[in-house]
């Protein structure tokens, strides 16, 4: 076996908050759910469809060229291991997918749990799962993959990334022997194996890493893994570089491009022009609006899909909060909201509102709400506001970013109607973070995905990531033992029929204290030139840069 693992230092670094306003979102995986809007099953109404492309649809590749993908990101990653770090970022995990591989991985199509460099597994108890590993898998120094550098990987997971949910639920790991190596998780739960397809759950050797200059420094030149893709060059501010892994294991498979080129473009605009001139293969990141003006393009591919996430609007019910600790003021602010304009302006008019918290995309999805429910109703929310002591008025403030300006403003003039004034308070990421944690919001928009049912679900309502107050991304830490006792069910069910019946009662407490508004299946979008194919997203919206080549 290879050289025992190092010890390393513990980063006290939580990013719940970054991870969950990812586009994909930190909490489940959706591979499951990954398609463009255009059927009641993905949240519309039946007869509604676009013309935008479909992700997963086309045949895979079966060609090698010497050509160069160039590839346009909305922003330049801070690393490019981010377990290492403790820390993920959109860009960052973008890039994963082409320089590492997992134990296993989630089918594109079907979101169903596939072998990969593991190739069979055994839960042995509800904790500890087996996996039996490849015999025919080089490590990028030439090295056969052995069951120490899974032990190792976990490792980092768990010490460097133990406030991520990278590390957050993994106990351990053993090696039985070289090609055998069993994890242990902190926690029962059916769906931690798809979490184990994600990207940053890659698996790399300690010899790599070391002969890289260490864990720091292999965060910038991670010339580590096993995956489709090398790294080659990191021009800071610039570009990245990838180069085709010729000796990759899986010979099944077809990487069409020898290179790939990601440079930084952070007005959306300019990547559209990108793609428009031939100067740019792929644009990430869109929004959904801009993308929208391409659908029908001859020149232009534009695809437009649900990741299964769902925005939500909190409430701050903490012991800092104002007027919306009465639950009397949220049931007003629900029904004076317009869900179908927000949903429009949210989606551009790909998406409609939800009627449950989990969202029409996934499997567990319930209606909590009925449609005359969600209609609004100004002289009840009015009313409402009186018997709380607000018949005069009421003024309240909305944290979020850019990105949340427009549906902020709808929110603005539904509120206007009942007596409630409401300031927007569009802030960069850093000071988001830092008001979401100090609770310093009336009223805050925060996304989940609930499609597997990983450890991570309902974080906002019951993982308290700061001392003091107890507040979290999103909301309070809300809870209650019954709420607490139907999360963990419907994590460790392994029956998804009860687990559905699980949160179905999860939902019916979240309604009764009105913890949050449901509004809107969030979409993502992307540009490519027209000749591109093979565009497939293996979980939570991201793409998968190996997979597309030309036609």
């Amino acid at each position: 076996m290879k050289m025992k693992m190092n010890r390393f230092m513990i980063i006290g670094l939580s990013l719940a908050l970054a991870m969950s306003m990812t586009a994909c979102g930190s909490n489940t995986n959706s591979s499951s759910g990954t398609s463009v809007i255009s059927s009641a099953s993905a949240g519309q109404t039946e007869g509604q469809t676009t013309s935008a492309l479909q992700a997963n649809q086309d045949p895979e590749n079966t060609t090698l060229s010497d050509e160069t993908l160039h590839v346009a990101l909305a922003s330049e990653p801070s690393t490019l291991w981010g377990a290492a770090g403790g820390k993920l970022e959109n860009e960052d995990v973008l890039i994963e997918y082409a320089l590492f591989d997992t134990l296993v991985r989630n089918d594109p199509v079907t979101g169903e749990v596939v072998p990969n460099l593991a190739e069979k597994w055994e839960w042995t108890d509800d904790t500890h799962c087996k996996f039996n590993l490849r015999d025919d898998v080089m490590m990028s120094d030439g090295t056969p993959l052995v069951a120490d550098d899974v032990v190792y990987t976990v490792n980092v997971w768990k010490t460097q990334s133990a406030g991520t949910d990278t590390g957050m639920f993994i106990e351990g790991a053993t090696a039985d022997d070289d090609h055998t190596v069993t994890i242990g998780f902190t926690t029962a739960a059916p769906d931690l194996l798809s979490m184990l397809g994600w990207a940053q759950f890659g698996i790399v050797s300690e010899d790599e890493v070391q002969a890289a200059g260490g864990l720091e420094a292999v965060q910038k030149k991670p010339v580590i893994g096993s995956g489709r893709y090398k790294f080659a060059e990191w021009q800071n501010g610039t570009s990245i570089t990838l180069e085709r892994n010729d000796n990759y294991w899986n010979k099944n498979y077809k990487g069409y491009y020898k290179k790939i080129v990601i440079t930084f473009v952070n007005d959306p605009a300019a990547r559209a022009l990108g793609i428009e001139s031939g100067d740019i293969d792929i644009a990430y990141n869109m929004p959904v609006v801009q993308t929208a003006a391409y659908v029908g393009s001859d020149a232009v591919s534009a695809y437009i899909f649900g990741v299964g996430q769902v925005e939500h609007l909190w409430y701050n019910m903490g012991d800092n909060a104002g007027a919306t600790k009465d639950i009397k003021v949220r049931q007003a602010i629900d029904k004076a909201l317009d869900f179908d304009a927000i949903a429009q302006v949210g989606t551009a008019g790909f998406g409609q509102q939800v009627l449950g918290y989990a969202g029409p995309m996934s499997k567990y999805y319930s209606q909590t709400f009925t449609e005359e429910e969600r209609k609004v109703d100004i002289e009840g929310a009015k009313k409402l506001l009186e018997e709380a002591g607000y018949g005069n008025g009421l003024d309240l403030t909305i944290l979020g970013t850019q990105d949340s300006a427009s549906v902020y403003t709808v929110i603005q003039e539904n509120l206007e109607a009942v007596g409630i004034h409401l300031t927007i308070n569009i802030v960069d990421t850093a000071k988001f973070v830092e008001d979401a944690f100090g609770g310093k919001y009336d009223l805050i928009s925060v996304p989940e995905m609930l499609v597997t049912r990983a450890p991570n679900v309902f974080p906002f309502l019951r993982t308290a990531n700061v001392e003091g107050d107890g507040m979290v991304i999103g909301g309070p830490k809300w809870t209650t033992d019954e709420l607490d006792s139907d999360i963990q069910k419907f994590i460790e069910d392994k029956d998804a029929d009860t687990a559905k019946a699980d949160l179905v009662s999860i939902e019916k407490i979240m309604k009764e204290e009105m913890v949050c508004s449901n509004l809107y299946g969030t979409v993502t979008s992307i540009l490519t030139a027209n000749t591109i194919k093979g565009v497939t997203s293996p979980d939570r919206g991201y793409v998968d840069m190996t997979t597309l080549y030309k036609e």
